[in-house]
């Protein structure tokens, strides 16, 4: 038996009550839920991800359900800050 490691992508999910959260678990792993601000977020494999949020928003206690963009992000920050920050006398 192989261990294979899945790509997830999270959705980030507005409520409008929070009755049915537990409808979400269906879905995917429910990560965290808000209670005041009225907020889920959700995590689902990467190739069912755009069914998901479809799906996900078409319940009736969900305003609004998006796919985060945040696994599309460059997290690296080093080569830019070294190319534009010079060394001055002062430092």
């Amino acid at each position: 038996m192989e261990f294979t490691l899945q790509s997830r992508q999270s959705i980030i999910i507005n409520l409008a009550n929070l009755r049915q959260v537990k409808q979400l678990k269906k879905f995917g792993i429910l990560y965290y839920v808000s209670k005041s601000m009225k907020y889920a977020v959700l995590y689902t494999d990467r190739e069912l991800a755009q069914k998901a949020c479809i799906a996900i928003g078409r319940l009736s206690s969900v305003k609004h359900a998006e796919i985060s963009p945040r696994a599309d992000l460059r997290m690296n920050f080093d080569d830019e800050q070294a190319a534009d920050f010079k060394r001055t006398s002062e430092d």
